[in-house]
Order: structure tokens, then C-alpha cells, then sequence
């Protein structure tokens, strides 16, 4: 009578002995290898990639909107003349070379023999500004395409040519507003280009009072179209700085 009882005690005690497999334990089919179990070159390969992954996703040692320094230190007179807003002060503009995008410290020459393009779109640019100057009656908007005085000053041999710098910048001025008075009215006037005038000259140091050389060109075309017709507006002359053109003489300056 006692051996039942004792095969059925046997049996709980080994049924709460057999571990217990979850129903899910299996491992999934498509379960990737642990990084231990995985062999040296599969683990080489996954850190290579990792460390691939890593240098992409970091940018570049350079922040936006920094501007590259000469190696030297130095600067071609007048860089630096924008301000950190993009507007201009009066007399000033910026001096790179041909290509608006240009670094300036790159594209600076000491002979100043850099012969700027015949068209470009920062030429074309700055004379639309002019344009807009002219018609407005606003001389402000023209100080783009105006000589700088910082690098009038050492260009110019004349006994103070910061003077003559400010002279030659009042009269500029007033040729804008005598240009706008030309017209009775300019409503509907478009702007249609610049075109250099007469070939480019060297002018070597020693000639025109100065002490720098440049290329000269004058009587360029300011052309613009109104009421359907094409027109222009003589510009007198222009010199080259390091690569762009810039208006000395606006009217006929002779005449004075």
C-alpha cells in the first residue's frame, strides 16, 4: 500500500529538478554574432568600420564664417575694409582678386600688375549699384565701385593724398547727383551692364603721380534701358586695385 505513495513523492522531487526552457529561448534565425564570439577579422572589420563611421560624422577642424589669415600676418591695404554686416563703409570696398570669392591675401600683388577681366559678375555688381545710385539720387549706394582711400594713400604721390583722396571722393558724389538731375525722371529705367571703355593701359610708377602701377581704362559704358530705348552714362575712369576695377573719376574732371 506504501509504494505508490513513494514512486509518486519520486517523481515530484525530479520533476522540480528538470530545469525549465523558455518557450522563446531558441535563438532568433537572423541574430547576429556577439562581438566575443565573432572571429578576429570579423571583429577587426566591425571596429574599422566603426572608426570609419566616427571620422565621417566629424566635421572639419573650421568654423563657418571664419576668414583664412595671411601666413605672414600681413594684409594688401585696404583688406578688411567691409564691415561684419556686409555693408560698406563710405570710400571703402573689399580687394580680392578677379574672382569674388577669392582670399584677398592670396590674390595680393606688390606691383599691383594683376589686369582685372574686361566682365565679371562682382564688376557688374557694383556698377548695378551705381546705377541704382544714379537713379535713386542716394551717392551712398555707389561707394562700392569707388576707389578705397587706404590704398589711395600709398599709390598716390602727391604731398597729402588723403586730401586729395576726400576731394576726388566729394566730387564723386556730386557727379551722382548731377547724373540723376540729367533726367526729369527715371521711373522704369533697367540696368543693363558695364562695359569698360578703352583698352587697358598700364600706367607704370612714376607716371600720373603715382607711386604704385595700375591699368587705366577710360570712359566706360553705365548702360541702361528706359522707356524702351537703350541709353548709357559715361564713366570717366577707371583704375585697377589687385585685380578689379574702381572709378577715380566719375565725370569729366578736367572741367573743374
Amino acid at each position: 500500500m506504501r509504494k505508490p505513495m513513494v514512486v509518486g513523492a519520486l517523481a515530484v522531487v525530479m520533476g522540480c529538478a528538470a530545469p525549465t526552457q523558455a518557450p522563446d529561448a531558441r535563438p532568433a534565425e537572423n541574430a547576429q554574432p556577439s562581438a566575443a564570439g565573432a572571429s578576429p577579422e570579423a571583429a577587426a572589420a566591425t571596429a574599422t568600420s566603426g572608426a570609419g563611421a566616427v571620422e565621417a560624422a566629424t566635421p572639419p577642424p573650421h568654423e563657418v564664417g571664419t576668414t583664412a589669415q595671411p601666413q605672414d600676418g600681413g594684409a594688401p591695404p585696404g583688406a578688411g575694409a567691409a564691415a561684419a554686416d556686409g555693408a560698406l563703409e563710405p570710400g571703402s570696398a573689399p580687394l580680392a582678386g578677379a574672382d569674388a570669392g577669392a582670399d584677398p591675401a592670396a590674390a595680393f600683388a606688390p606691383d599691383n600688375k594683376v589686369q582685372p577681366p574686361l566682365e565679371s559678375q562682382e564688376l557688374t555688381a557694383r556698377a548695378s549699384a551705381l546705377f541704382d545710385a544714379i537713379v535713386k539720387n542716394e551717392p551712398a549706394l555707389a561707394e562700392p565701385f569707388w576707389f578705397p582711400k587706404e590704398p589711395f594713400i600709398p599709390l598716390k604721390d602727391v604731398k597729402d593724398p588723403g586730401k586729395y583722396w576726400d576731394n576726388l571722393h566729394a566730387a564723386y558724389l556730386n557727379d551722382v547727383k548731377a547724373m540723376h538731375r540729367k533726367r526729369k525722371r527715371w521711373e522704369g529705367a533697367r540696368f543693363v551692364g558695364f562695359e569698360v571703355g578703352s583698352r587697358p593701359k598700364w600706367v607704370p610708377p612714376g607716371k600720373e603721380a603715382n607711386k604704385i602701377g595700375y591699368h587705366r581704362s577710360l570712359h566706360g559704358k553705365l548702360k541702361y534701358e528706359i522707356d524702351g530705348k537703350p541709353a548709357s552714362i559715361d564713366v570717366h575712369t577707371i583704375i585697377s586695385w589687385q585685380g578689379r576695377w574702381y572709378i577715380t573719376h566719375l565725370g569729366d574732371f578736367k572741367k573743374r
